[in-house]
């Protein structure tokens, strides 16, 4: 490919990177933006032009950009600083066009997690040629490929979506990738716990469980951790969670068939409610709100918000 092709795509994607900042194909409208971090803002659109320094925080308007520069209003005066160090003060809902992952930084050196297809995200600034996005809690940030994201909904083909907490369900069926054909628990105990725990999909909640035909959290997990012969979990969440037999895992560091514990309950401990970790940031439990096993999203809103800890029930 040559290299006028090539900036000729980079201009391209520049432009479709800050409508999406901008919300439309062009900035008809001014669009209220905030700096993410402390900044220089130009006299003109240069980066040896005369500049004051900005503090993170600060919101401004968006007139205009080129060239990945925006010009900004504040208090009737007007400036230049660099699109990556704006970001929208109303995130816009973007969706994986299909899997992406999510970097970092907009380098795409470090990759945190990928997502299934149709997984919602809120882009709130463009860097380059990565969207940077947030969940829906604003706790976490990443940045994606721009061709990897639409601003329209996606078909999923059964993968998941950003949750909306308090047990709802992402999806009826386990996204293909993250599903387990382990039938023995002899050639893997984690796929099996998994297989096992996928095909109770849809099996109803109750608070007097009485499994395989009803569930709680608890008797869920325990059900199908039994299952794979790792020996009987503890007969509640909260005993399950602070089990010290089993080491505790941070988010970062979950692994597939990790028992995953959140604080949901206003009390003196930290473990409410389990389920088990598939990877990718999602996870099967049995939701009393939903009033059923459920598949749902760890990666951002309820339960990114409420999550505790991970416990390493098999360490291969």
């Amino acid at each position: 490919m040559s290299q006028r092709t090539l900036r000729f795509i980079r201009i391209a994607l520049i432009v479709a990177l800050a409508a999406l900042l901008a919300g439309t194909s062009a900035l008809a409208d001014s669009v209220s933006v905030k700096l993410n971090a402390s900044a220089k803002v130009y006299q003109s659109a240069s980066g040896s032009a005369r500049y004051i320094k900005a503090p993170k925080g600060l919101k401004v308007t968006l007139k205009a950009y080129a060239g990945g520069w925006g010009r900004i209003s504040y208090k009737g005066r007007t400036g230049y600083i660099k699109l990556k160090y704006l970001d929208r003060v109303k995130p816009l809902k973007a969706y994986a066009a299909k899997s992406a992952a999510v970097y970092k930084d907009a380098g795409g050196s470090r990759k945190l997690t990928t997502i299934p297809a149709g997984t919602l995200v809120y882009a709130v600034g463009v860097d380059g040629s990565y969207v940077r996005v947030i969940n829906k809690a604003g706790t976490r940030k990443g940045y994606i490929k721009a061709d990897a994201l639409s601003g329209e909904p996606v078909s999923s083909g059964g993968a998941p979506e950003d949750g909306d907490g308090g047990g709802s369900a992402v999806a009826d069926t386990v996204p293909e990738s993250l599903r387990s054909t382990t039938t023995s628990a002899s050639d893997s105990r984690i796929e099996y716990t998994i297989y096992v725990a996928q095909n109770l999909i849809g099996v109803p909640y109750a608070s007097d469980a009485n499994p395989p035909k009803t569930f709680d959290c608890a008797k869920y997990a325990n059900y199908c951790y039994g299952k794979a012969k790792s020996g009987a979990l503890k007969g509640s969440s909260k005993a399950q969670g602070y089990d010290e037999r089993y080491q505790k895992i941070e988010y970062d560091n979950l692994k597939r068939g990790d028992l995953v514990c959140f604080d949901t309950v206003s009390d003196d401990d930290l473990s409410d409610h389990v389920g088990i970790y598939l990877g990718s940031g999602y996870f099967l439990h049995a939701s009393s709100a939903a009033k059923k096993v459920i598949l749902s999203s760890l990666s951002s809103g309820y339960y990114k918000r409420t999550f505790s800890w991970g416990l390493r029930i098999f360490e291969s």
